[in-house]
């Protein structure tokens, strides 16, 4: 339950995320950060859940995917935050899609592990 949880959250945070840095309207922008924010706290919640039942496993890398998904986090909030300022720049998109992927490859590993 709670890893089909976590995995439709980052599906939904996806989403969000590139619907919202792709949007010009600044409300819609807005509106998925919001939703954003909504799907942080659900995929921490999770998160933090299965990190508890799994730690025993792999404390290594259960703590390196924490960390990651945390880099991921302040990521999306300075993306967005740029995004806002119009200021936006592309190594940081760039920056977020690689932290993402390492921290999506890292849970479906730890998942099927």
């Amino acid at each position: 339950m709670w890893l089909g949880l976590h995995f439709w959250t980052w599906i939904i945070l996806a989403i969000l995320v590139v619907v919202g840095l792709t949007r010009h309207s600044e409300k819609r922008a807005t509106q998925c950060l919001i939703l954003a924010r909504i799907a942080y706290i659900i995929m921490i919640i999770s998160g933090v859940v299965l990190s508890i039942r799994t730690f025993n496993h792999a404390p290594l890398l259960i703590s390196l995917k924490f960390l990651l998904g945390i880099g991921t986090i302040a990521l999306i909030e300075i993306s967005f935050g740029r995004k806002m300022e119009r200021t936006t720049h592309h190594l940081i998109y760039w920056l977020l899609g690689i932290v993402a992927l390492l921290t999506i490859g890292l849970g479906l590993t730890l998942a099927f592990k």
